[in-house]
């Protein structure tokens, strides 16, 4: 019988040459069906968000505040049926996310140590994630200067302009917005952003241990944690008045080019937000500055037009 002879080194070469090319094709279209079923899952998410916004309005007749003044002063402006703890947005909508088991359990107190952003600020909610954001780990924070690494983050943030109350005075007035749907919105729901996205570790720098670093943390009423929006500061407080909200970045680095006063998607071609009549859009990285705005402002009286969303 004939010995079958082996492959020759440059046959070995050729047939390596054609698998590398078939992975360095593969590995894109991979890629891009990742980021589909991860921007699904965000889409899905943040449904669920806005589902649950409406539920609380609907119960209480009035939407939660943005946020408390920080982790540990209690909520005293906004509706009598938020009141009390230091809570933001997020925590109010706990219990219309299935999260009630966490919701039953926050301190009722302002004070800390217990009290701090109602004591559960390092439980991780599923429904406030996006798995999209390579700036989280297992639900956490990244940032860890002020020990954020150890509370969970929320990839969606709020619209200060809705959920606020830009005619107050000062910070501690501004975030305790006492808004209710449809009256608080002369401009349209539909036509309206009530949440945005964002990275759970931010910073313009590369340092994660000092600031400027923030994080958009689901609990946490302090600066610069608040999962929040259209407050156009990087230490995030907010300001008097309905000022034209900065536009959202599109993919920045977490540790090196990410602002804390704007939204960051995480996607390469646009952002999820949550509308106010709890549907879910994706906006175009290249959305004009006004247009923006307009959307984000509830009052302003120039609601966006049908073509100006996709």
């Amino acid at each position: 019988m004939r010995r079958r002879q082996a492959f020759t080194l440059i046959e070995l070469l050729v047939v390596i040459a054609i698998i590398a090319i078939l992975i360095a094709l593969l590995v894109p279209a991979v890629q891009k069906v990742r980021e589909a079923a991860a921007r699904t899952q965000c889409q899905n998410n943040l449904k669920q968000v806005m589902l649950a916004t409406h539920a609380v309005n609907d119960v209480n007749k009035v939407l939660p505040p943005v946020a408390a003044p920080d982790g540990w002063t209690a909520l005293t402006l906004a509706a009598p049926c938020y009141n009390g703890g230091p809570w933001t947005v997020f925590t109010f909508l706990l219990p219309y996310v299935e999260q009630g088991v966490i919701y039953d359990a926050l301190t009722r107190t302002a004070s800390p140590p217990g009290g701090y952003c109602g004591g559960q600020y390092m439980k991780v909610v599923p429904t406030y994630l996006c798995p999209s954001d390579s700036a989280t780990q297992n639900g956490l924070s990244q940032t860890t200067f002020g020990g954020a690494n150890g509370f969970a983050v929320s990839n969606f943030i709020a619209n200060y302009m809705v959920f606020g109350n830009p005619l107050g005075a000062n910070d501690t007035q501004c975030v305790q917005g006492r808004n209710a749907m449809p009256r608080s919105f002369p401009d349209g729901l539909s036509t309206t952003i009530f949440f945005g996205e964002a990275y759970g570790s931010c910073s313009p720098t590369t340092a994660s241990a000092t600031a400027p670093a923030a994080a958009s943390l689901w609990a946490d009423s302090t600066l610069p944690w608040r999962p929040i929006m259209c407050h156009n500061t990087p230490n995030k407080n907010v300001l008097p008045g309905y000022n034209q909200c900065f536009t959202f970045q599109i993919q920045p680095l977490e540790f090196g080019s990410c602002d804390p006063s704007r939204a960051q998607s995480s996607h390469p071609t646009g952002m999820n937000v949550g509308v106010g009549d709890g549907s879910v859009r994706y906006l175009r990285p290249d959305i004009a500055p006004t247009t923006w705005y307009r959307a984000c402002d509830p009052r302003d009286g120039q609601p966006m037009s049908a073509s100006d969303w996709d």
